[in-house]
C-alpha cells in the first residue's frame, strides 16, 4: 500500500476521519483515523476498535478498503493461509460493508496489523543510510522463510518489491501485500500478465518468458537485499551495482545470484535461504598435478591467457572456457574474489552453484599455478 498517495481514482475509497466502519456480521465497529495511503488493492487507514479491544491484537490496527472484491478475496485468502508466519502482517478480519445504505454498493474490508514505519520505500525515503550487513541479512532470512512458507503451498508471490514490504516496530520487515499473489493453475505455472514492472526480472519485463516462476520472487528479494545494503529504493540495482557494496564477498555472490541469469538462480526462497545460512568456504581440494585436469581461468594473470593455456596443455591438463559440470581446477588471478558482481566474476558463482550439486573444485592461486606449470 503506498504511502502519501491519494486514491483519487475512486472517491468511494476518501473516507472521512472520525467515521465508523462496522463487520455487520460480528458487530465489531473501527473508528477511522488517518489516512495511510493508496496502491492497486485500494486505500488504507489507521483504524481503533470501539467499545472491545483483541485479547493479542494491537490498540490500532489497519483498515485496507477496495471496491474489487477479487483482489480482497485473493488479499484474505493468502492472509489467512500464512496465518502466524512471523514475517506477514497479520489479517484478523475480513468483510464487505455498505457506507450508504442508500446506494447498496459495498466496499470490501480487511482489518490487518498496522506497520507503524510505513512501507520499505518510503522509510528508506526518509531514513537513506545503508544498512549494516548483519541487519540487512537478518531481515531478508525472516523474508526468504516468509516467501519459502508461499512457495511451500504451491504459490507465488509476483509483487515483492519495497512498497509491499512494511516497516514494523524496531524497523523489522514484513510482507503485507498479497493483491496478486497466486497458485498455478495448469502445468504451465502463474502467469506473467501483472507486474510491477520497474522491478520485474529482465526476462519477464522483455517479454522472453511467460510464466512466473518461484525463482522470480528470488530476484525481487536479491533487489530488496542489494537496496537495504545500498540504503536506497530508488531504482533496480545492476549486477555492476553490487561491486561496490559494502558487504562479504559471500553477499555479493548471493545477490549476484538472485539478480543474474534466471536460469542460475536460486529456484526457491528456500534455496537461497539455505545458501545464506550456510555459507563456508569450498571443500579444500589438493592438487599435485595438472594431469588430465579440466582447467578454468578468473581473473588479471601478470601472464597472458594464451601463455597459461599453453602451459597447461604442456603439463597434460586440459582448458575449458567456462566452469562447467567436469571442470576440476580454477585458477584464480588478482581481485577475482571481489568481482562476483560483474561479468567477470559469473565463474565464481558458477562454482558456487556446482558446490551446491557437491562437485568441489580446486582453487589455485597464480603462483600455485605456475610451480605446477614449471
Amino acid at each position: 500500500m503506498r504511502v502519501g498517495t491519494l486514491p483519487i481514482h475512486n472517491p468511494h475509497l476518501l473516507l472521512d476521519p472520525g467515521s465508523v466502519v462496522r463487520n455487520h456480521v460480528n458487530g465489531r465497529r473501527y473508528r477511522i483515523g488517518k489516512f495511510l495511503g493508496s496502491g492497486g488493492f485500494g486505500a488504507a487507514y489507521e483504524v481503533f476498535e470501539l467499545g472491545r479491544l483483541l485479547p493479542d491484537g494491537p490498540r490500532s490496527y489497519c483498515l485496507k478498503v477496495t471496491a474489487n472484491p477479487e483482489s480482497w478475496c485473493r488479499e484474505a485468502y493468502f492472509g489467512d493461509l500464512l496465518r502466524n508466519v512471523a514475517g506477514v502482517l497479520q489479517v484478523y478480519e475480513s468483510f464487505a460493508w455498505v457506507p450508504d445504505p442508500g446506494n447498496q454498493m459495498p466496499l470490501y474490508c480487511l482489518i490487518s496489523e498496522l506497520a507503524d514505519g510505513g512501507d520499505l520505500a518510503s522509510w528508506l525515503e526518509r531514513n537513506s543510510e545503508a544498512w549494516k550487513e548483519r541487519r540487512a541479512r537478518r531481515e531478508i532470512i525472516k523474508l526468504l522463510r516468509t516467501i519459502g512458507c508461499l512457495h511451500e503451498r504451491g504459490a507465488v508471490h509476483r509483487d515483492m518489491t519495497p512498497r509491499n514490504v512494511f516497516v514494523t516496530a524496531k524497523t523489522s520487515l514484513k510482507v503485507g501485500d498479497f493483491g496478486i499473489a497466486a497458485h498455478p493453475f495448469d502445468k504451465h505455472g502463474v502467469a506473467a500478465d501483472v507486474f510491477a514492472r520497474w522491478l520485474a526480472p529482465p526476462e519477464l519485463a522483455e517479454g522472453k518468458v511467460s510464466g512466473w516462476r518461484p525463482a522470480d520472487d528470488v530476484y525481487h528479494l536479491g533487489q530488496l537485499f542489494a537496496m537495504l545494503l545500498l540504503g536506497s529504493a530508488q531504482s533496480r540495482l545492476t549486477t555492476r551495482d553490487i561491486k561496490s557494496l559494502s558487504c562479504s564477498a559471500e553477499t555479493k555472490s548471493a545477490i549476484q545470484r538472485c539478480i543474474g541469469v534466471r536460469k542460475k538462480r536460486f529456484a526457491t526462497a528456500a534455496a537461497m535461504l539455505a545458501a545464506l545460512e550456510n555459507q563456508e568456504p569450498s571443500r579444500r581440494v589438493l592438487v599435485r598435478s595438472l594431469q588430465n585436469k579440466r582447467v578454468v581461468f578468473t581473473g588479471r594473470l601478470r601472464i597472458s591467457r594464451a601463455e597459461a593455456a599453453r602451459m597447461v596443455r604442456e603439463a597434460g591438463g586440459i582448458v575449458q572456457k567456462d566452469v562447467r559440470h567436469s571442470t576440476d581446477v580454477i585458477v584464480v588471478g588478482q581481485d577475482s574474489p571481489f568481482w562476483k558482481a560483474d561479468k567477470k566474476g559469473q565463474k565464481l558463482l558458477d562454482i558456487d552453484l556446482e558446490r551446491e550439486r557437491d562437485h568441489h573444485i580446486a582453487f589455485l592461486k597464480e603462483s600455485r599455478f605456475m610451480r605446477l606449470v614449471g
